[in-house]
């Protein structure tokens, strides 16, 4: 393993000596060469502006100072010796230095806000702190790189992805080497902790300080695209760092725009481009600052629902399974918001067994409250309705944020009679708890009657409060991952894809290829409205002549076109599988379509510019020039990207989500798949068995035949299996309710669906 650089543990202990004087420190620089050049170069350079050139080092040091020597000689030497080169090619040393310098230089302007009495000290804490990368891909036993290639495609943080494959992180790592290398405790424990939780260790104030600056401005580079690697994972903040430093009480971006221009001036000696301030964007910051902070529930704290088991545990009561393992791993991969509500409704399903149950989400106009996703057995009557403020248990639990439970409703003067009719059952028991974050409540969780006619207790609601409190961060979470994907990738006036995107849809021929086909054809389509309209009329009516363009381009497009709001007057338009003279016949209906859609008492004629480009596979090389060369001068769009709060958003989101699942799911036939199977089933009440024959199968509802009527009912629950006879001949467990019965057919629901029935899909499209 490399040592640490003399020069550097050298200065090091100088720092420390309160007797050491300027000239003791000019000797130990002296022993560097690269140093001393690198010295004089910054000193004498523009940012100093000196009259005459400075020769001689020991002047240099005077006019420099101990503290800027410091840092930068141990910048140096560290960088020069330790993390210039290494093996893996996917490991850019250079993108990991400049992380490595932001990360020291932000420190040093948080270090002047929170009045931290060593500077230095952070300085050197954070340009150590991702030491342990080095040092792995230095010497470790696997390659560092593919573990580089693998996170670019897991949902775990990098931490982890480390922990899953070594069994230790580069934090471990990397300060085992500093404890080797006698560097100060202080900084080992910096280097330890900058992805740790460690308020449990009760160190002293100035240690949890340390920690806590290399976390933040680790954390702060990230969000700035300043990682250590070329992909960005979700950030995790540890709850004591919001504890130690106060993030509200300092002004964040000023000490990031100080960053970027202090780095700049000294960038040019490590030969890297470091991003402009222009890149710098405020509403990015906070927005990942939130979602730092959703992330750090759901990272860090103690899994409720498992803390709950444990208590049942002495209390001698029992849970049907591992709910920490079956709610909380499958919620952390959620993508969407509508996967996180499926999973936690299954669950809730199989833990509860109740007779019906549902999630209200408000209404964002109204504030009324909607039945966004509801499961049971009358679940479509119930589906999308809509109860007005305040109404009901569940309006009562929106109001207040506490979880309630009803043992008996007929005596609640809070209870909604209008719910009875549209379940079309007699409601007993409920038993509700909040969706919120903070002091923010979003949605209630109702669960109403059990299956097997008890009462909810005290212990159903303690454990229902817990899920919900990990269902809303899991919520959140998704929520702000796909608006911050959204500002990222999308145009926020219009919600077409934005350039980023255009570039990178065109980056890969091989996917162009397979998403456009050989033969395609783009449409460069241009207005000009930033002198007929925008200076006439003001920049409002020109934002009504875009939209009116806008309209139209969504509604001449074809099911698999892709629109580019690629500047501020000009769109970009993918054909696939088009040719020319399809292209110019879309031509003439967007033209023509524009012209109906501008009425004829405007001032100023508006024209567009259409121009319509027909590609091959063999013109893929020129397909970027074909653009950029003649678009070279477009202005990009007015940006005002705003995230907005998720109660006011939520329910369009389900809407849309809960669409775009129906058209996903169109190969499978609503109507069911005719088959021949055998299984068996046990009636819920009775608990008498028998066998099946199953005719008719879908995602939702089955059709069989049983030998005896068993005293089977409509509205009663059976548990069933049966198994496919597809190639993996997959066994199937449900439990259904029974809608119809005509002789010895039965049709039935399923009770409870998982949310991913992944063979049973394949099976039906088969």
């Amino acid at each position: 393993m490399p040592s640490f650089p003399q020069v550097a543990t050298k200065l090091l202990e100088i720092s420390k000596d309160e007797t050491a004087s300027l000239a003791d420190l000019a000797k130990i620089v002296e022993t560097d060469s690269g140093i001393s050049v690198r010295v004089l170069e910054i000193v004498n350079s523009a940012m100093y502006g000196l009259g005459s050139k400075i020769t001689a080092l020991s002047e240099a040091v005077v006019f420099l100072g101990l503290d800027e020597i410091k840092k930068l000689a141990i910048g140096m030497t560290v960088f020069e010796k330790m993390f210039k080169s290494g093996r893996a090619k996917q490991f850019d040393r250079l993108l990991f230095w400049r992380h490595c310098l932001c990360v020291a230089v932000l420190s040093m302007e948080i270090v002047k806000e929170i009045g931290y009495p060593d500077p230095e000290e952070a300085y050197i804490a954070d340009l150590l702190h991702d030491v342990g990368k080095v040092l792995l891909d230095i010497q470790g036993r696997i390659n560092y790189g593919e573990v580089i290639q693998d996170i670019s495609v897991s949902a775990d943080p990098v931490i982890e992805k480390e922990r899953s494959i070594i069994g230790l992180g580069h934090d471990d790592i990397g300060a085992f080497f500093c404890s080797m290398w006698k560097l100060p405790e202080k900084l080992v424990v910096a280097v330890k902790y900058h992805h740790q939780s460690f308020e449990h260790l009760n160190f002293p104030k100035e240690k949890t300080q340390l920690i806590s600056i290399v976390f933040l401005a680790n954390f702060l580079c990230w969000t700035q695209g300043i990682g250590s690697f070329d992909i960005i994972r979700p950030p995790i903040l540890s709850p004591e760092v919001e504890k130690t430093i106060k993030l509200d009480s300092f002004d964040i971006i000023k000490c990031i725009l100080q960053m970027n221009k202090e780095v700049e001036t000294i960038s040019e000696f490590y030969h890297f481009v470091f991003p402009s301030m222009s890149q710098v964007r405020e509403n990015l910051l906070w927005a990942n600052l939130k979602l730092s902070k959703i992330n750090t529930k759901y990272y860090y704290q103690e899994d409720p629902v498992t803390q709950i088991q444990d208590e049942n545990s002495i209390k001698g009561e029992t849970m049907p399974f591992d709910i920490g393992l079956e709610l909380g791993k499958p919620l952390s991969k959620a993508k969407t918001i509508k996967e996180v509500l499926d999973i936690v409704m299954y669950q809730v399903g199989c833990i509860f067994q109740p007779l019906h149950w549902s999630i209200l989400l408000k209404e964002p106009k109204t504030g009324d409250m909607v039945f966004s996703v509801v499961v049971g057995t009358n679940k479509t009557k119930l589906q999308g309705v809509k109860l007005p403020k305040g109404e009901g248990i569940a309006g009562h639990i929106m109001t207040t944020g506490e979880s309630v439970i009803v043992e008996n409703v007929a005596t609640d003067k809070r209870f909604s009679l209008r719910v009875d009719k549209f379940t079309g059952f007699k409601i007993r028991s409920i038993i509700c708890s909040p969706l919120k974050t903070d002091d923010n409540i979003f949605g209630v969780i109702e669960l109403i009657n059990r299956i097997s006619d008890d009462n909810f207790t005290s212990h159903d609601l303690k454990i229902l409060s817990s899920i919900a409190e990990y269902a809303a961060i899991a919520i959140e979470k998704s929520y702000y991952n796909m608006a911050l994907k959204n500002i990222a990738t999308k145009d926020s006036l219009t919600g077409f894809k934005n350039k980023w995107s255009f570039e990178r849809a065109v980056s890969n021929k091989d996917v162009v290829l397979k998403k456009y086909g050989t033969i395609f054809s783009i449409l460069v389509v241009e207005i000009d409205l930033s002198q007929k309209i925008n200076g006439t009329m003001g920049r409002s009516a020109g934002d009504d002549i875009l939209k009116k363009l806008v309209q139209v381009l969504k509604e001449t497009r074809r099911r698999k076109d892709d629109i580019f709001r690629y500047g501020e007057d000009t769109f970009i338009i993918l054909l696939p599988q088009t040719y020319q003279e399809d292209a110019d016949l879309l031509k003439q209906n967007i033209l023509s379509a524009f012209s109906l859609a501008i009425s004829k008492e405007e001032q100023i004629p508006i024209q567009i510019n259409i121009s319509p480009h027909t590609v091959s596979a063999a013109d893929f090389d020129q397909l970027k020039d074909l653009v950029e060369k003649p678009l070279s001068n477009v202005r990009p769009p007015l940006k005002e990207d705003t995230i907005v709060d998720i109660e006011d958003s939520l329910q369009p989101l389900i809407e849309q989500e809960s669409e775009k699942e129906i058209s996903d799911t169109k190969k499978i036939p609503p109507s069911g798949k005719t088959v021949s199977l055998k299984g068996n089933f046990v009636h819920l009440k009775t608990k008498k068995t028998g066998y099946m024959s199953v005719e008719k199968l879908s995602l939702e509802t089955i059709g069989f035949k049983v030998v005896k009527s068993h005293s089977i009912k409509v509205n009663d629950f059976l548990d069933i299996q049966f198994t496919l006879d597809g190639m993996k001949k997959s066994l199937v467990e449900r439990r259904i309710v029974v809608r119809e019965i005509k002789d010895n057919y039965i049709t039935a629901e399923f009770y409870n669906p998982p949310p991913y029935a992944k063979d049973l899909g394949f099976y039906l499209m088969s």
